[in-house]
């Protein structure tokens, strides 16, 4: 995913809802300044992460004062799922989709609604208003549960009123970015966002033995390509799991599990195993000395690598290689 910040916002408190409408932003769908316009309030807040196939998620704080009974207007359908999640109370909610009432009376902080746009929503609000919505193609998520070996949901839902911490709790992490873009903040801003859409993916698309799936499968095609190139190309020097972790957008505990589901190693054992390798090639065609050897393999020192050879080869390195050059078979 490639983080994009579409604009910034002002800190300003609530304000009435506007008349005039924003110049539209550079994605085509209902977000943003359009998601807006359609609501009747600004948007205070956008920032879009783009998915390497050209799908994208949309995320943006709405906020504004609904006069009471303000009605959205009729909508053209879209293959697109709108995740919204109540950042303040809302007064009053009467929620239609595909003609069907779905709820109505008061919204709580934390609250979520979840719709596909493709099912001609309607909304009668009243009083203010402050949430962030998540714009999210049904293309990506279809994308994004294949990427994880997990079949794509056939819908998402969930109760209009009913709370959800975590969604809440995600876009916590998200307004600071909202309010105030930051691109030296933009990988996390990125990784909350996509851990969102993981999150919908679970709760909302009763996917919880599909997301077990998804975690037995370690990690995808891509990571684990990336895992492997950099370990192979930096195991001679201080490389760390996390340092590797973090190229692959993983937490280092995530990405560990994930790698051993992948390889059947650990990291740290698949780049000691990189290590020895190249430790047997250095003393087979080699006469440098075992501290020499060590440092080059990036095992820091002479003691650590002959403990960690030991271990693997079952020898020590000065006996491997005495074997070796005295025509016995090297291990």
């Amino acid at each position: 995913m490639i983080l994009d910040y579409i604009s910034s916002s002002s800190r300003a408190p609530l304000l009435p809802a506007r008349t005039g409408r924003a110049s539209p932003g550079r994605m085509s769908g209902l977000n943003g300044a359009r998601m807006a316009d359609h609501i009747g309030v600004r948007a205070s807040g956008t920032l879009t992460a783009a998915h390497r196939t050209g799908h994208s998620l949309v995320v943006t704080r709405l906020q504004g004062l609904l006069a009471p009974g303000t009605e959205t207007p009729p909508l053209k359908q879209e293959a697109a799922y709108s995740i919204v999640v109540q950042v303040r109370p809302l007064q009053q909610h009467a929620f239609t989709v595909g003609g069907r009432q779905i709820h109505a009376g008061a919204v709580p902080a934390d609250a979520v609604s979840v719709v596909s746009l493709a099912d001609c929503p309607r909304s009668v609000m009243s009083g203010p208003l402050d949430a962030v919505q998540f714009y999210v193609p049904h293309a990506l998520v279809d994308t994004v549960a294949r990427e994880n070996d997990v079949p794509p949901p056939s819908h998402l839902a969930w109760p209009r009123a009913d709370r959800d911490p975590v969604a809440a709790g995600l876009v916590a992490l998200l307004l600071p970015g909202l309010a105030e873009p930051d691109p030296a903040r933009a990988m996390f801003v990125e990784h909350t966002a996509m851990a969102f859409l993981a999150h919908a993916l679970d709760r909302y698309g009763g996917g919880g033995a599909a997301t077990a799936r998804a975690v037995r499968s370690g990690l995808s095609p891509w990571q684990e390509r990336r895992a492997q190139e950099i370990l192979h190309a930096r195991f001679a020097t201080a490389l760390t799991i996390a340092e590797v972790a973090q190229a692959c957008r993983l937490s280092p505990s995530y990405f560990a599990a994930a790698f051993r589901r992948s390889t059947g190693q650990s990291p740290h054992r698949y780049l000691s195993d990189l290590r020895i390798t190249e430790a047997k090639r250095l003393m087979r065609e080699t006469a440098l000395p075992l501290a020499e050897v060590a440092l080059l393999c990036g095992f820091g020192d002479q003691s650590y690598f002959t403990r960690a050879f030991s271990q693997a080869v079952g020898a020590s390195p000065g006996q491997w290689r005495r074997t070796h050059r005295e025509g016995g078979i090297p291990h």
